[in-house]
């Protein structure tokens, strides 16, 4: 791990999409959660996964403007922080993945409970199953993604250039790389 030369505008800014992850994870996902079974409200968790994708669609379309904008005006962008949105991006990746398996556990344990068995004491058990699996898987993922993203920011305060950012500026179109100063 090599330390690169940065000021304090290029830190906080390749701290920045790091900090709205992590707040993506802490308000949407624990914090919704623990509202809506306070106050059972449990056919309105479909809207966790719809706000969550909303920000990191956000989060995309902000990376991508600054790809373009670094293309149209031919200025060097510091390639720590397009590395450290990139990085990002990739944890939504990851997140939105997780997503698509729990969804398929859930449509697959309601197919299972509707279908199996004309008992629905057993449905309910077999979609509680289901349920469990996907909410479990869930939880691994957003805690794996979290830990990583919060490493991140305490790397990104130091201004260290892991190997994970090294991967992310050669993957860069500008990149080469190289780390523009």
């Amino acid at each position: 791990m090599s330390v690169t030369h940065l000021n304090y505008s290029q830190k906080k800014l390749s701290k920045t999409p790091h900090h709205i992850f992590n707040l993506n994870m802490i308000l949407v996902h624990l914090f919704a959660v623990v509202f809506l079974f306070e106050f059972h409200l449990y056919y309105w968790f479909w809207i966790i996964p719809i706000v969550s994708i909303m920000i990191m669609l956000s989060q995309y379309a902000f990376f991508r403007s600054l790809l373009s904008r670094e293309e149209i005006e031919h200025k060097a962008t510091n390639q720590y922080v397009l590395a450290n949105w990139r990085l990002v991006n990739r944890h939504n990746r990851i997140i939105l993945m997780g997503y698509a398996i729990g969804g398929s556990l859930l449509s697959i344990g309601y197919f299972l409970s509707n279908n199996m068995t004309p008992d629905p004491n057993m449905g309910q058990i077999v979609m509680t199953i289901f349920l469990y699996l996907s909410g479990n898987l869930m939880l691994l993922i957003l805690l794996v993604t979290f830990v990583l993203s919060s490493g991140a920011v305490w790397h990104a305060s130091k201004g260290e250039m892991t190997r994970a950012l090294e991967k992310q500026i050669q993957l860069l179109p500008a990149g080469n790389g190289r780390l523009s100063k």
